[in-house]
């Protein structure tokens, strides 16, 4: 489990334990998409049924844009293999590229070529990665190569590219998932996909709207802010445990890369949290703030109506938190 799913699933236990024994309250858990998923609903429904049509979700998410799949379509594009793509593509494409133009291109799936050079993708090109090479693969990234065309095929500017949705696909299954429960008449429920969080509605067991506490990352058991989600999304995206040593010079790598310089990001921010509307939003945000300049990133999310960002810094190896304008209005 990487830094940033154990960091978010902490918090969310909080709530799935206080609601564990309520009446007419379904808790439904389990792997999915790489990682582990909690889903708390205030309903009396059948669990069993309600757990298939969830896993069905997970399946369909995963036949569209697992990059850790041989069959799904995502590798069929990587590969070049020139296949319709599905409505869930589509969604995530279109929302990545409207990312991708408002964060100054900092939010880029075509960085997955920089990420399996690093070690961190499904394809692990080597175990050894230098300016040189980085330079030679630069060229590969950049989302104005790619586009859609007429008959929803991908069209890449150079059959090397390779596209990862990793960092956004988790945000749009929580959403989908969210989709399927509203569907089904349910007002009130709590989802989280590694880490992921979409909340609606109220806690039916404190009759309240659902609260969450943000760890310190650095002291496990100090939580320095609350979070009271009704009707909005939350995403955490955090770099300091994920990494990757080079064998041969020592050099240390963090799991977020720059899709500008194509270097690993070096800074003091260690987790960035993101509220949104919808799941698909903050998780991409939550990536492309970890990689942005503070001082941009708050530029840019302040001009972004329904946006809020909190940023958790190390400084002189103590916590600083920084907010965007409205960060408690909306977290509140």
């Amino acid at each position: 489990m990487n830094y940033s799913n154990k960091f978010r699933l902490l918090l969310f236990s909080i709530l799935f334990l206080s609601c564990i024994n309520e009446k007419n309250t379904i808790n439904i858990n389990g792997d999915a998409l790489g990682t582990t998923y909690n889903i708390i609903v205030h309903k009396s429904l059948d669990k069993f049924n309600l757990s298939k049509s969830i896993d069905s979700i997970f399946n369909v998410i995963n036949n569209s844009m697992s990059t850790y799949l041989e069959s799904s379509i995502i590798s069929d594009v990587n590969r070049n293999i020139k296949t319709p793509v599905d409505e869930h593509f589509i969604k995530v494409f279109k929302k990545s590229k409207e990312v991708w133009e408002e964060s100054d291109r900092y939010f880029d799936p075509t960085v997955g070529t920089l990420v399996n050079a690093y070690g961190f993708g499904p394809r692990i090109s080597s175990d050894n990665i230098d300016n040189k090479s980085i330079k030679s693969l630069k060229y590969l990234v950049g989302f104005e190569k790619v586009v859609l065309n007429n008959s929803n095929e991908v069209v890449k500017e150079n059959k090397d590219i390779f596209i990862d949705f990793n960092s956004i696909a988790k945000g749009y299954s929580v959403d989908l998932i969210g989709e399927f429960l509203s569907s089904k008449k349910i007002n009130n429920y709590l989802i989280e996909v590694g880490g992921e969080i979409l909340a609606k509605g109220l806690n039916k067991r404190t009759e309240s709207i659902w609260t969450l506490g943000i760890q310190d990352p650095l002291n496990q058991d100090k939580y320095i802010e609350t979070v009271k989600l009704s009707n909005k999304a939350l995403a955490t995206s955090g770099n300091y445990r994920k990494y990757r040593i080079d064998s041969n010079t020592g050099d240390q790598y963090v799991h977020t890369i720059n899709p500008i310089t194509g270097l690993t990001s070096i800074n003091n921010t260690l987790s960035v949290s993101v509220i949104s509307k919808d799941c698909i939003t903050s998780d991409a945000w939550a990536t492309a703030l970890l990689s942005l300049d503070l001082n941009r990133g708050r530029v840019i999310i302040d001009q972004i109506e329904s946006i809020e960002a909190l940023w958790i810094l190390s400084v002189n190896d103590k916590v600083e938190i920084i907010k965007s304008n409205n960060w408690d209005k909306l977290a509140n």
